[in-house]
Protein backbone atom coordinates (compact mmCIF):
# COMPACT_ATOMS: atom_id res chain seq x y z
CA UNK A 1 0.00 0.00 0.00
CA UNK A 2 2.65 2.39 0.25
CA UNK A 3 4.66 1.85 -2.42
CA UNK A 4 1.01 2.24 -4.23
CA UNK A 5 0.19 5.44 -2.28
CA UNK A 6 3.56 7.05 -3.54
CA UNK A 7 3.23 6.04 -7.13
CA UNK A 8 0.05 8.03 -6.89
CA UNK A 9 1.67 11.25 -5.57
CA UNK A 10 4.38 11.34 -8.21
CA UNK A 11 1.79 11.15 -11.36
CA UNK A 12 0.76 14.43 -11.27
CA UNK A 13 4.27 15.80 -11.27
CA UNK A 14 5.11 13.90 -14.24
CA UNK A 15 1.72 14.59 -16.03
CA UNK A 16 2.05 19.04 -15.13
CA UNK A 17 5.70 18.17 -16.85
CA UNK A 18 4.69 17.09 -20.14
CA UNK A 19 2.48 19.75 -20.01
CA UNK A 20 4.69 22.37 -19.96
CA UNK A 21 6.78 20.98 -22.70
CA UNK A 22 3.70 20.80 -24.86
CA UNK A 23 3.29 24.55 -24.06
CA UNK A 24 6.88 25.69 -24.82
CA UNK A 25 6.89 23.51 -28.58
CA UNK A 26 3.07 24.55 -29.39
CA UNK A 27 3.51 28.23 -28.91
CA UNK A 28 6.82 29.05 -29.70
CA UNK A 29 6.30 33.07 -29.58
CA UNK A 30 5.87 32.49 -25.90
CA UNK A 31 6.93 35.17 -22.80
CA UNK A 32 9.32 32.75 -21.65
CA UNK A 33 13.03 34.00 -22.03
CA UNK A 34 15.39 31.87 -22.66
CA UNK A 35 18.75 33.77 -21.98
CA UNK A 36 22.20 32.16 -23.21
CA UNK A 37 24.69 32.07 -20.09
CA UNK A 38 28.73 32.16 -20.25
CA UNK A 39 30.80 30.76 -17.62
CA UNK A 40 31.22 33.66 -16.26
CA UNK A 41 28.06 34.48 -15.01
CA UNK A 42 28.67 31.94 -12.47
CA UNK A 43 32.62 32.78 -11.74
CA UNK A 44 33.36 33.68 -8.36
CA UNK A 45 35.81 35.89 -10.25
CA UNK A 46 33.60 39.22 -10.28
CA UNK A 47 33.97 42.93 -10.43
CA UNK A 48 34.21 42.51 -6.74
CA UNK A 49 36.66 39.81 -5.98
CA UNK A 50 39.33 42.14 -7.42
CA UNK A 51 38.95 43.85 -4.41
CA UNK A 52 40.68 40.98 -3.11
CA UNK A 53 43.86 40.73 -4.86
CA UNK A 54 44.69 44.48 -4.37
CA UNK A 55 47.71 45.71 -2.58
CA UNK A 56 46.49 47.00 0.78
CA UNK A 57 47.66 50.56 1.27
CA UNK A 58 47.44 51.70 4.66
CA UNK A 59 45.78 55.58 4.90
CA UNK A 60 48.42 58.42 4.11
CA UNK A 61 50.08 59.89 7.52
CA UNK A 62 48.45 63.61 8.02
CA UNK A 63 50.54 66.10 6.89
CA UNK A 64 53.39 67.69 9.38
CA UNK A 65 51.97 70.88 11.10
CA UNK A 66 53.43 74.55 9.16
CA UNK A 67 56.43 75.34 10.35
CA UNK A 68 56.30 78.70 12.36
CA UNK A 69 57.70 82.01 11.15
CA UNK A 70 61.33 81.71 10.72
CA UNK A 71 63.62 83.79 13.26
CA UNK A 72 66.10 86.43 11.66
CA UNK A 73 69.73 86.35 11.59
CA UNK A 74 70.69 89.41 13.18
CA UNK A 75 67.76 89.70 16.05
CA UNK A 76 66.91 86.44 17.32
CA UNK A 77 70.57 84.12 16.60
CA UNK A 78 72.87 87.19 17.17
CA UNK A 79 74.40 86.87 13.70
CA UNK A 80 75.87 89.15 10.79
CA UNK A 81 74.03 89.90 7.72
CA UNK A 82 70.82 88.09 6.13
CA UNK A 83 69.40 84.80 5.70
CA UNK A 84 68.57 86.39 2.46
CA UNK A 85 72.11 86.60 1.15
CA UNK A 86 74.66 85.47 4.18
CA UNK A 87 74.12 84.88 7.55
CA UNK A 88 76.81 84.30 9.69
CA UNK A 89 76.78 82.94 13.43
CA UNK A 90 80.24 84.54 15.19
CA UNK A 91 79.36 83.95 18.73
CA UNK A 92 77.98 80.89 21.00
CA UNK A 93 74.12 80.75 20.85
CA UNK A 94 72.08 78.77 23.52
CA UNK A 95 68.32 77.93 22.89
CA UNK A 96 65.22 76.98 24.59
CA UNK A 97 62.97 75.96 22.09
CA UNK A 98 62.05 75.02 18.80
CA UNK A 99 64.00 77.06 15.91
CA UNK A 100 63.05 77.09 12.28
CA UNK A 101 65.67 78.94 10.44
CA UNK A 102 64.48 79.60 6.18
CA UNK A 103 65.95 82.16 3.84
CA UNK A 104 67.28 82.66 -0.08
CA UNK A 105 70.85 82.96 1.19
CA UNK A 106 73.74 80.94 2.54
CA UNK A 107 74.11 79.93 6.54
CA UNK A 108 77.67 79.87 7.76
CA UNK A 109 78.11 78.82 11.22
CA UNK A 110 81.85 80.13 11.78
CA UNK A 111 84.90 77.80 13.25
CA UNK A 112 84.98 77.10 17.07
CA UNK A 113 81.16 78.04 17.94
CA UNK A 114 78.21 76.26 19.49
CA UNK A 115 74.71 76.47 18.57
CA UNK A 116 72.98 74.85 21.67
CA UNK A 117 69.30 73.57 22.69
CA UNK A 118 70.03 71.30 25.55
CA UNK A 119 66.16 70.55 26.26
CA UNK A 120 64.75 66.22 24.79
CA UNK A 121 63.38 66.61 21.54
CA UNK A 122 64.32 70.27 20.66
CA UNK A 123 64.12 70.81 17.17
CA UNK A 124 66.71 72.91 15.32
CA UNK A 125 65.78 73.26 11.12
CA UNK A 126 67.48 75.15 8.94
CA UNK A 127 66.12 75.23 5.05
CA UNK A 128 68.08 77.59 3.24
CA UNK A 129 68.24 78.18 -1.04
CA UNK A 130 72.36 78.55 -0.70
CA UNK A 131 75.05 76.75 1.10
CA UNK A 132 75.50 75.57 4.48
CA UNK A 133 78.95 75.40 6.67
CA UNK A 134 79.22 73.93 9.95
CA UNK A 135 83.10 75.70 10.55
CA UNK A 136 85.58 73.60 12.02
CA UNK A 137 85.57 71.99 15.64
CA UNK A 138 82.04 73.78 16.16
CA UNK A 139 78.78 71.62 17.45
CA UNK A 140 75.32 71.89 17.10
CA UNK A 141 73.62 69.83 19.94
CA UNK A 142 70.19 69.75 19.88
CA UNK A 143 66.93 66.31 20.15
CA UNK A 144 66.65 67.49 15.77
CA UNK A 145 69.01 68.91 13.63
CA UNK A 146 67.06 69.21 10.02
CA UNK A 147 68.84 70.72 7.38
CA UNK A 148 67.56 71.53 3.66
CA UNK A 149 70.22 73.37 1.27
CA UNK A 150 72.11 73.40 -1.84
CA UNK A 151 75.97 72.51 -0.45
CA UNK A 152 76.72 71.32 2.28
CA UNK A 153 79.81 71.10 4.39
CA UNK A 154 81.01 69.79 8.14
CA UNK A 155 84.49 70.99 9.36
CA UNK A 156 86.89 69.30 10.58
CA UNK A 157 86.30 67.71 14.33
CA UNK A 158 82.53 69.81 13.91
CA UNK A 159 79.77 67.51 15.41
CA UNK A 160 75.79 67.70 14.99
CA UNK A 161 74.89 65.27 18.10
CA UNK A 162 71.76 64.80 19.48
CA UNK A 163 73.27 61.37 21.60
CA UNK A 164 70.61 61.15 24.14
CA UNK A 165 68.30 64.15 23.41
CA UNK A 166 65.57 62.27 21.42
CA UNK A 167 61.70 63.18 22.17
CA UNK A 168 58.55 60.83 22.15
CA UNK A 169 58.49 57.63 20.57
CA UNK A 170 55.89 57.86 17.49
CA UNK A 171 52.34 57.84 19.13
CA UNK A 172 51.07 54.33 20.97
CA UNK A 173 54.70 53.06 20.61
CA UNK A 174 57.22 52.38 23.05
CA UNK A 175 60.82 51.15 23.14
CA UNK A 176 61.28 51.79 26.76
CA UNK A 177 61.35 48.83 28.89
CA UNK A 178 59.14 48.18 31.51
CA UNK A 179 60.01 47.13 35.53
CA UNK A 180 63.08 47.95 37.43
CA UNK A 181 65.65 45.44 35.54
CA UNK A 182 67.53 48.27 34.57
CA UNK A 183 67.13 46.93 30.20
CA UNK A 184 68.16 48.84 27.37
CA UNK A 185 65.93 50.79 25.37
CA UNK A 186 64.22 49.13 22.03
CA UNK A 187 64.28 51.21 18.55
CA UNK A 188 64.43 49.05 15.31
CA UNK A 189 65.03 45.84 17.12
CA UNK A 190 64.40 44.80 21.00
CA UNK A 191 67.06 46.21 23.72
CA UNK A 192 68.78 43.89 25.62
CA UNK A 193 68.55 42.71 28.70
CA UNK A 194 71.34 41.44 31.33
CA UNK A 195 69.51 39.84 34.07
CA UNK A 196 69.03 35.89 33.89
CA UNK A 197 65.65 34.08 33.76
CA UNK A 198 66.22 30.67 34.64
CA UNK A 199 62.44 29.35 33.15
CA UNK A 200 63.60 31.16 29.66
CA UNK A 201 65.63 30.66 26.46
CA UNK A 202 68.50 33.07 26.62
CA UNK A 203 66.94 34.48 23.44
CA UNK A 204 63.62 35.44 25.02
CA UNK A 205 64.69 37.84 27.65
CA UNK A 206 64.83 41.15 26.19
CA UNK A 207 64.77 44.85 26.96
CA UNK A 208 62.34 47.30 25.66
CA UNK A 209 60.52 46.47 22.60
CA UNK A 210 61.19 47.16 19.17
CA UNK A 211 59.05 49.67 16.77
CA UNK A 212 59.55 51.99 13.52
CA UNK A 213 59.45 48.80 11.44
CA UNK A 214 57.79 50.88 9.04
CA UNK A 215 60.18 53.50 8.18
CA UNK A 216 63.37 52.05 8.00
CA UNK A 217 64.10 52.91 4.45
CA UNK A 218 63.65 56.54 5.79
CA UNK A 219 64.60 56.49 9.35
CA UNK A 220 62.37 59.68 11.28
CA UNK A 221 61.54 58.39 14.81
CA UNK A 222 63.37 59.01 18.04
CA UNK A 223 65.28 56.21 20.44
CA UNK A 224 63.81 54.81 23.67
CA UNK A 225 64.74 55.73 26.91
CA UNK A 226 66.37 52.49 28.80
CA UNK A 227 65.31 51.09 31.71
CA UNK A 228 65.32 52.27 35.68
CA UNK A 229 66.32 49.71 38.19
CA UNK A 230 64.33 52.32 40.90
CA UNK A 231 60.16 53.02 41.06
CA UNK A 232 60.98 56.97 42.17
CA UNK A 233 64.14 57.63 39.99
CA UNK A 234 64.12 57.19 35.52
CA UNK A 235 68.11 56.25 35.72
CA UNK A 236 67.20 55.31 32.03
CA UNK A 237 69.81 57.24 29.50
CA UNK A 238 67.71 59.20 26.83
CA UNK A 239 66.88 57.78 23.30
CA UNK A 240 68.64 59.18 20.43
CA UNK A 241 67.38 61.93 18.58
CA UNK A 242 67.41 62.85 14.94
CA UNK A 243 69.71 64.25 12.03
CA UNK A 244 68.34 64.32 8.54
CA UNK A 245 70.47 66.14 5.46
CA UNK A 246 68.69 67.13 2.26
CA UNK A 247 71.41 68.33 -0.03
CA UNK A 248 70.77 69.35 -3.46
CA UNK A 249 74.18 69.02 -5.06
CA UNK A 250 77.47 67.89 -2.94
CA UNK A 251 77.47 67.42 1.03
CA UNK A 252 81.25 67.26 2.65
CA UNK A 253 81.33 65.47 5.78
CA UNK A 254 84.34 65.98 7.92
CA UNK A 255 83.08 65.95 11.75
CA UNK A 256 80.47 63.56 13.34
CA UNK A 257 76.82 62.95 12.54
CA UNK A 258 75.75 61.84 16.27
CA UNK A 259 72.27 60.14 17.31
CA UNK A 260 73.24 57.32 19.70
CA UNK A 261 71.41 56.34 22.75
CA UNK A 262 71.99 58.22 26.21
CA UNK A 263 74.24 56.07 29.21
CA UNK A 264 72.16 54.99 31.64
CA UNK A 265 75.28 54.33 33.82
CA UNK A 266 75.42 51.58 36.37
CA UNK A 267 71.76 52.05 37.78
CA UNK A 268 69.96 51.96 34.44
CA UNK A 269 70.17 50.92 30.90
CA UNK A 270 71.24 52.24 28.01
CA UNK A 271 69.00 54.46 25.68
CA UNK A 272 68.01 52.98 22.09
CA UNK A 273 70.11 55.11 19.02
CA UNK A 274 67.45 57.73 17.17
CA UNK A 275 67.89 58.42 13.48
CA UNK A 276 69.96 59.62 10.81
CA UNK A 277 68.78 59.83 6.95
CA UNK A 278 71.13 61.65 4.69
CA UNK A 279 70.41 62.51 0.86
CA UNK A 280 72.71 64.17 -1.65
CA UNK A 281 73.57 64.29 -4.84
CA UNK A 282 77.30 63.64 -4.33
CA UNK A 283 78.98 62.92 -1.00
Amino acid sequence: MAASHHHHRRSPLRLHFIILLLTLSQNPSSSIDLVSASPDDFSIIGSGWDFFHQDYSPPAPPPPPPHPPSVSCEDDLGGIGSLDTTCQIVSDLNLTRNVYIQGKGNFYILPHRSVNCLVSGCEINVNVTGNFSLGENSTIVAGTFELAAYNASFGDGSSVNTTGMGGPPPAQTSGTPQGVDGAGGGHGGRGACCLTDKGKLPEDVWGGDAYSWSSLQRPWSYGSRGGTTSKEVEYGGGGGGKVKLLIDSFLEVNGSLLADGGDGGSRGGGGSGGSIFIKAQKM
